[in-house]
């Protein structure tokens, strides 16, 4: 690697980096990625550090950087490429009907929808309870959590965290992660399972951003977010998924009127 290299590489260590003990290395090391990319330190496209530069930079082995790095593929947030190394992924394509994040510029009279660029960032399956849990009627059973960065036109990011029972729509935990990330996932399980999202129910609050949100955007610990929270029930009453967008300050209007369903 280039002297260029090297020096983004220390940066890189430097600014993300944990030094906690209780988080294995090959956790550390692909939450430093996530955090970074987030952050705009590696933008869409941009090739990152070789596995024998990460191991030099790092107190990990080659086997703990390829797991990282893997973690990282499984979850669509870099692609590796043979013969070019490991890139970050471009989300460059619309999401597709967005129902909750439909933004518009307040001076706009046609109220035309911002369009929005989802990110798959993260992917866990496990029966651990949560906010989600009393929605989804959730008991002792496994919850698919999506994490995906939102960003409103190339204006901010959005931290979107989509939840939903894992043995009624496994969908959600065998499709690849770069294939959800422009998908409307609420129209994928009602086309999937042939089910209407009947309704849905939201609340919003404002309050300080969480640790773990503002680390994984890259904002203030002292940013106040809007925190819009949703269910989506089917015919049946059954909650389908649960939803929490965590939205910064802007200046643009978020509609909350009706949205045509599938």
């Amino acid at each position: 690697m280039s002297l260029q290299g090297d020096t983004k590489t220390s940066e890189f260590i430097r600014r993300y980096w944990s030094e906690d003990a209780a988080v294995p290395k090959h956790e550390r090391l692909s939450n430093a990625f996530v955090h970074a990319i987030a952050d705009g330190f590696w933008g869409a496209g941009a090739r990152l550090p070789a596995e024998a530069e990460l191991v030099r930079a790092t107190p990990c082995s080659l086997g703990t950087v390829q797991k990282a790095l893997r973690t990282l593929a499984d979850a669509a947030v870099v692609q590796r490429r043979r013969g070019s190394g490991t890139v970050v992924a471009d989300a460059e394509r619309p999401l597709d009907t967005p129902w909750h994040m439909r933004f518009h510029a307040p001076d706009d009279a046609t109220k035309t929808v911002l369009p929005v660029f989802a990110r798959v960032i993260g992917r866990t399956v496990s029966d651990s309870s949560g906010p989600w849990t009393a929605a989804l009627g959730q008991e002792n059973e496994d919850v698919v959590r999506l994490e995906r960065m939102m960003s409103i036109d190339g204006r901010f990011d959005v931290y979107n965290l989509f939840c939903a029972r894992a043995g009624r729509f496994p969908e959600l935990v065998d499709t690849p992660a770069e294939n959800l990330e422009s998908r409307n996932l609420k129209v994928l399980m009602a086309r999937t399972h042939r089910l209407v999202v009947h309704r849905i129910e939201q609340e919003m609050n404002v309050r300080p951003v969480s640790a773990k949100v503002a680390k994984r955007c890259g904002w203030p610990g002292d940013t106040t977010v809007s925190v819009l929270t949703v269910v989506g029930f089917d015919l049946l009453s059954d909650a389908m998924y649960y939803q929490e967008y965590h939205i910064p300050p802007n200046r643009l209007t978020l509609a909350l009127g009706e949205v045509s369903h599938p």
